[in-house]
């Protein structure tokens, strides 16, 4: 009976373990199809600050930036839409990262963002 008591309480701790930690694992983004990769921007975007929010993006403007520029040295036609930097349109290059892998992803574009100014509206 005491076996069965030491059981029964290892098994309740262990769900409880469970029960209260988060899941760790990070959202992948799923480039399979123009579905599954909104589906999985939305999860990422819904475990991210505001913050991290702003570097995501940030960084998701750096790559495309950067590629747009390198198929530009390569021959390819200029891109003048700011669509070019869309998640949506860098499926493939975002495919299986996680958001720690974009953000050093962005990094390692060498890409820098300057001479940016902040217009405040005036009503």
């Amino acid at each position: 009976m005491k076996t069965h008591r030491c059981a029964a309480l290892l098994l309740l701790v262990t769900l409880a373990a469970c029960a209260t930690f988060p899941r760790t694992t990070a959202v992948r983004i799923d480039g399979s199809s123009p579905a599954a990769y909104q589906a999985s921007w939305k999860a990422m975007e819904a475990t991210l600050n505001q913050e991290q929010q702003a570097k995501l993006n940030t960084a998701v403007l750096l790559i495309g930036a950067t590629k747009s520029f390198n198929a530009q040295m390569h021959g390819g036609e200029p891109i003048d839409t700011i669509d070019t930097f869309a998640p949506e349109t860098l499926r493939s290059d975002l495919d299986g990262k996680t958001y720690d892998e974009i953000i050093k992803a962005g990094a390692a574009t060498g890409t820098k963002i300057t001479g940016v100014e902040h217009h405040h509206g005036t009503t």
